[in-house]
This record gives C-alpha cells, structure tokens and sequence, in this order.
C-alpha cells in the first residue's frame, strides 16, 4: 500500500503545481503595475522657478563622497543665493529624506495598482486507512473588476503625494533664501554699527578729556556718554544678529560644524531698477500654484471614489473559489462567497462620499481664492518695499552725502565743533544702515513672492529689523 501512495502524492503535488502556475501567469496578465517613472524630475519641474540645482537622490556611498566634495569646492567662494540654494539641495538631510519618502510613494503606487493575492487552500482528509486531497483556489473577483477604477485612484493619490513634497522641498528652499538675505544683511549692517561704535567712542574720550580739562560742560559729556552706551548696546546686537542668522544659513545648508568656513558676501546686491508687472505674475501663479493643482487632483480623487462607493455600494464582497480533488480530476467544486446586505445596504457610505466630494469643491473654491489673495498681497508687498528702497538710494542717501560734504567745509571753517561732524557721521551712516534693510527687505520679498507664485506656504516671517544707529541729539555744546 505505501508506493500507491506515494505515486499519490506525487500526482497530487504535480496537480497542484499546474494550478499555481496558472494563477500566477493569469495574475501576471491582468495586473501589471503602474510605472511611476521618475517622481524626483517631476518634483524637480514644479520648483524649477526657484531652484535650478536638479534634485538627486543619495543612493551609495560613491555619490555621497562627490557631494562633499562639491559641497567643498562651492565654500571656498563667497556664498551666492544660487550656490547657497545648491548646497542645500545637495547637502540637507531633510531633502534627502523627503525623497526616500518620495520613493515610498513610487513603492505604494505599484503595489496598489496589482491585484491582491489569491488564496490557497489545501484540505487533506483520511478515512479507513485511505485519504483525499483537495485543492481550493479562491480569487476576488471585484478585486478584478474594479482595478481599472483602483489605478486611477491609486494615480491620483501617488500624484498628490508628489505635489505635496514639492511644496516641502520648496518650503525648504525658500527657508535657505530667507536665511541667506538675513545673514548677509547682518553683517553688513554689523560693520556699519562698527564704525558708528568707533565714531562714538572717540566723542566720548574727547569729551571725558575736555571735561578734566574743565572745556566741557557736564550735561554735554553725560550727553556723549549716553551715545556710547546706545551705540554698544547696538553694537552688542547686531553681533548677535549676524551670529544668529549665520547659525540658521549654516543648518538650511546642512552644515556640520563648519561655520568657520561659510564665507558670505561683504553686501547685497544691488535691486534691479524695474519689477514685474502684476498682469504676469497674476497669470504665471495661477497656472502653476502647487496648492492650486493639489487641490483640483484632491478633488478628482473624491469624485472617483465616490463612483466607486456607489458602483460597490451593495457588494462589499465577492470572492469565487475553484476547488478540485488531486487524486480524482474529474471531481471539481465551485463557490461564489456574496455578503448580503442585510443590515448595511451602504447608504451611509455613500452619504459619507457626497459629504467629501461637496467638502472637497469648497475646499477646491476656497483655495483658488486664497490663491489669487496671497498673490496680490505678497505682490504689493514686494512693490512696496521696491519703492522703499529706491527711496532711501535715490533720495535719503544723497541727501545725508550732501549734508555731510557741507558740514565738513563748516568744520574746516570752524563754524561748527568736532562734536556736531561726529553726530552727522551718525546721522549719515544711520540713513545707510536703514537702506541695508530696507534692501534686505526687498529681497525677503522678492523670494517670498517667488514661493507665493507657486503656491507654497510661508514658514519664515520677515526678519526682525536690524540694529540702526540712534539719531539722539548731542552735537551742540
């Protein structure tokens, strides 16, 4: 009796081999996934306004090694806004792990795009010193039938997964441009609190000797002394300020204790005579705006799922399984697995679906509208303190020239005191600290309507303003 049994069990296992070879070639047919092919230069289209550096996945060591030594070769130069926005495309760990997720993403899309597996079912069962062997094979059938329905979804999805880390990854960027603006106009407003610290502390030793030497009255040298003590405070300050804003560019960067050799410009660039016009900035946000996009595919998405709740409202599970005896082959067993809605006839699942689609229009609304508001309001910003600065560069600044040309030919007639030439060296130097800022104001704009434009939120504020001269009096004695 035992080699009739084993020719047995060799057929049986010979059987069952066929029958998995042919779920597996029928799955392969009618579930091939979806290519998502390649997400990181999609990210890298919607921020190419303002991030030209093509964004790289860090998969090996060899890749990481060219990095540093790119990372290497762009500190040796003063820091550009270009060169600092590369360092952080290359260099932040964050990005780079924005990406992997990125990649989990792509990952999702494929599998959710396959059908589920089938199921196996082997039933061995004895009786009187014999036994049979039964093989069942179960497939969801609606599985099948509503997988064109779930790739669509499963793409949607996937798609705004991908629009919603392009606008991380330019939030990102943008923080690394706010960070550069605010570290480069620190310290440059740090070497004018210099000088005005300099210019103050020498009225004040000339004013302490005068007094010892009974020339002074009291009230002008406390007057003097009280600049000093403004203008270290200042000073103190603005030391902080530059420090601390250079600290944020280096951890934008993704630097690791190298902030020694994070060179930065001695000032900022000069802003361009002529802005863009609202017409083109009004038509180029809209059609590119991230949140804008994001919010149509959202709802895209709830549209088609609520198609498919209602298509699947009363079959919530169809499941048919194929069965058959090894031993006999003759013998085949069919089953179809129905829930019955009894008590759930999927009403409420519709219901929920219409609620979603109709909160996902008003959230689609909504946003187009506070679109074309964020546009207009961070437009008139940038405008503003174009204005402002054009200002102080083309009225305040040669103004405070002339008063100081003409204050220096009364001081070598001797009409006025070393005391008033040193109060207007303040003055003058003030109305150039107030331009610095005012600079830097406009480039904050500037890059804060570039994020505007394609609808990412703003995470850095503008910049507490810089330390400035005080205009106190105390240049007549």
């Amino acid at each position: 009796m035992a080699m009739p049994k084993q020719q047995c069990s060799k057929t049986s296992f010979t059987a069952m081999a066929k029958l998995v070879t042919l779920a597996t070639v029928m799955v392969s047919l009618t579930a091939c996934a979806i290519n998502p092919g390649n997400p990181i230069s999609a990210v890298q289209a919607d921020i190419a306004a303002i991030n030209p550096t093509p964004l790289q996945r860090i998969d090996s060591d060899e890749q990481q090694q060219q990095i540093q030594q790119r990372v290497q070769q762009l500190l040796l130069t003063p820091l550009t806004l270009d060169t600092a926005v590369e360092i952080t495309v290359l260099n932040s760990k964050t990005l780079q792990a924005e990406l992997f997720a990125l990649g989990v993403s792509a990952t999702q899309l494929q599998q959710a795009s396959q059908l589920p597996n089938p199921a196996i079912m082997l039933t061995r069962s004895v009786s009187d010193g014999d036994y049979a062997t039964e093989l069942e094979f179960g497939f969801n059938i609606l599985a099948l039938l509503t997988l064109p329905k779930i790739r669509q979804l499963a793409t949607n999805r996937f798609e705004q997964a991908r629009l919603a880390t392009a606008q991380r990854i330019a939030s990102m960027i943008a923080d690394t441009r706010h960070a550069y603006w605010n570290a480069v106009a620190a310290q440059e407003v740090l070497r004018y609190i210099e000088q005005v610290h300099t210019t103050t502390a020498a009225g004040a030793e000339l004013a302490t000797r005068m007094l010892q030497a009974g020339n002074f009255n009291k009230l002008d040298y406390l007057r003097e002394q009280s600049l000093l003590t403004d203008a270290t405070l200042n000073l103190v300050k603005a030391r902080q300020a530059a420090y601390s804003s250079k600290e944020t560019l280096q951890s934008q960067l993704g630097l690791w204790q190298q902030s020694e050799q994070l060179i930065l410009p001695e000032r900022l660039p000069d802003m361009p005579t002529q802005i863009a016009q609202w017409q083109s900035v009004a038509q180029d946000g809209l059609d590119q705006r991230l949140d804008v996009r994001l919010a149509t595919l959202q709802l895209a998405f709830i549209a088609n799922s609520a198609g498919l709740t209602k298509a699947t409202r009363f079959i919530n599970a169809f499941e048919l399984e194929v069965g058959g005896n090894l031993q006999d082959r003759s013998e085949r067993s069919y089953k179809a697995v129905l829930e019955l809605p009894l008590f759930d006839w999927g009403s409420y699942r519709v219901k929920k679906a219409e609620y979603q689609y109709k909160q996902a229009f008003n959230h689609a609304f909504a946003t187009g509208i506070s679109a074309r508001s964020a546009l207009r309001q961070s437009y008139y910003q940038y405008s503003a303190m174009h204005e402002i600065a054009q200002h102080y560069k083309n009225a305040m600044l040669p103004i405070q020239q002339q008063i100081a040309e003409e204050n220096q030919l009364r001081y070598n007639g001797m009409f006025i005191s070393v005391f008033e030439l040193i109060a207007d060296a303040r003055n003058q130097i003030n109305a150039v600290t107030g331009y610095v800022n005012a600079n830097r104001d406009f480039w904050l704009a500037k890059s804060q309507l570039d994020l505007v434009m394609i609808g990412v939120p703003v995470t850095i504020n503008s910049s507490t303003e810089l330390p400035s001269v005080s205009s106190a009096a105390g240049a007549e004695h």
